[in-house]
């Protein structure tokens, strides 16, 4: 079993966006997906799970008490989990990367969501854990901001090569329980692409644990 958790402490940084898109892209793979909600709030990914129903959706993971005891249920039924956290949770954020083989760092194009991906990756770190940052709602109108936003995170760990850009199908999806690439083929090759990634990072990190 891997598990990927997603985390920022900045809100609207697209965690649940993320979690929700990895993790169907994951079940063309294999059935054996599971995600967990660390924010049940409004527009949660719960309330997207309830909405999509079958086919190809992962299994939303119940809690019972502790984050890792609750994944460990469940490491004999799932190839890939996918935790999606609350902002406004830290200990509960770092709980998730403690238990994570690799952790996802969305940010956007400000100077505050580069610091929140910051602190978490300063998290990922003490805890040994592998990172990488991935810069979300890219469009071409600030591609100077993302290259300085690449730049400065570079300096603190690997920024994934994928951008994943601003368009309406990843705003319009969750409405139907879908994901912004089941609506859209450029934002299916993005998402495709960062998977790739996302795998290769969890692979050298379990590789190298052994």
């Amino acid at each position: 079993m891997t598990t990927i958790t997603i985390a920022s402490t900045k809100g609207g940084v697209g965690k649940s966006m993320l979690v929700s898109a990895l993790s169907v892209l994951a079940t063309q793979e294999t059935r054996r997906v599971g995600i967990v909600d660390l924010d049940e709030t409004l527009g949660s990914l719960s309330q997207w799970w309830a909405l999509r129903g079958e086919p190809a959706a992962p299994y939303l993971m119940s809690r019972e008490g502790a984050l890792a005891d609750d994944v460990q249920r469940y490491a004999a039924i799932f190839d890939w989990i996918f935790i999606d956290t609350s902002p406004y949770d830290l200990a509960l954020i770092e709980e998730a990367i403690k238990i994570a083989d690799a952790v996802v760092i969305p940010t956007r194009t400000s100077f505050f969501d580069a610091m929140g991906a910051r602190q978490v990756s300063d998290l990922c770190r003490e805890h040994g854990k592998p990172f990488g940052f991935v810069i979300v709602g890219y469009h071409k109108s600030v591609d100077d901001l993302a290259q300085q936003t690449e730049a400065a995170l570079s300096a603190f760990g690997t920024v994934f090569k994928t951008k994943i850009m601003f368009d309406r199908c990843f705003m319009e999806a969750p409405i139907h329980g879908k994901t912004g690439p089941e609506l859209n083929a450029k934002a299916q090759a993005e998402m495709a692409a960062l998977w790739r990634e996302v795998k290769e990072l969890a692979a050298a990190a379990q590789g190298g644990a052994q």
